[in-house]
C-alpha cells in the first residue's frame, strides 16, 4: 500500500468520524428532556423521537380530564425492574399543573402487572400523601386497569375535598369493595398516543378514511 493512498484511507475515515459526531450533536440538539415538557404536543415529539417501552406514552383518566406522559427513568443498575415518571401535561383541575409528576410507575416481575405510586394532596403548592396502587395493561395494552393494593386502602381517603384525582380514586375504591372476581374489572387510564397503528388510530376509537 502506498503512502499516497494510507492518506486518502485516514482522511476518508476522519471525515466519517467528522460526520458521525455532527450527526450525534444533531441528534441530542434537538432530543426532548421530558424535565421540559409541559404540553401534548411536545409530549407527542418525544414519543415519536425515541424507543418507548410499552407503558410509555400519553395516558388519560377520563374520569377526571386529566392527561399524564409516562416516562422510563434511567435505572443505576442493569439489574432493576424499569421505573417510570408520571407526567401531568393537560388537566381539567388548576390544582394539577402541566409538567410536574404527579406520580411513579413501577415494574413488577409479572410484565403486564405495575405498582403504581401517586400523589393525594398539594399543600403550600407542594404534592404530598403518596398512595400505592396495582396496575395491568389489557392485553392489546391501549388501557390500564387500576386495582387496589395487598394492604386495604385507606377509605377516609375517598371523602377528603383536597384529594386530588378524586373519581380515580372512586374506581379504586369500587375495586377495593368488590369480591367478584368475575365482574368485569373498571378501566382507570386509556392509552392516546402513540396509537397502534401510528397514524392516530386507537383500538378503543378507529380512524376511518
Amino acid at each position: 500500500m502506498t503512502k499516497g493512498h494510507d492518506h486518502i484511507i485516514r482522511h476518508r475515515l476522519r471525515g466519517f468520524l467528522l460526520t458521525l459526531f455532527v450527526c450525534v450533536g444533531f441528534f441530542y440538539s434537538y432530543a426532548i428532556n421530558p424535565e421540559e415538557i409541559y404540553d401534548i404536543d411536545r409530549a407527542k415529539a418525544y414519543c415519536d423521537s425515541m424507543p418507548l417501552q410499552s407503558p410509555e406514552g400519553i395516558w388519560i383518566y377520563p374520569e377526571d380530564g386529566v392527561t399524564v406522559l409516562i416516562t422510563r427513568k434511567k435505572n443505576l443498575s442493569q439489574s432493576q425492574l424499569p421505573s417510570y415518571n408520571i407526567r401531568i401535561i393537560e388537566s381539567t383541575d388548576a390544582r394539577l399543573c402541566p409538567g410536574e409528576i404527579i406520580g411513579m410507575l413501577y415494574a413488577t416481575p409479572e410484565i403486564k402487572k405495575f405498582e403504581v405510586q401517586l400523589y393525594t394532596e398539594r399543600k403550600n403548592n407542594v404534592l404530598f400523601k403518596p398512595k400505592t396502587i396495582l396496575a395491568q395493561l389489557s392485553n392489546d395494552e391501549e388501557t390500564m386497569i387500576l386495582k387496589k393494593d395487598k394492604a386495604k386502602l385507606n377509605f377516609r381517603l375517598f371523602f377528603n375535598p383536597s384529594l386530588l384525582l378524586p373519581n380515580m380514586w372512586r374506581i379504586v375504591r369500587l375495586n377495593t369493595s368488590t369480591n367478584n372476581s368475575s365482574s368485569t374489572p373498571t378501566i382507570g387510564m386509556v392509552k392516546i398516543y402513540p396509537s397502534y397503528d401510528g397514524n392516530g388510530s386507537s383500538h378503543r376509537q378507529p380512524r376511518y378514511l
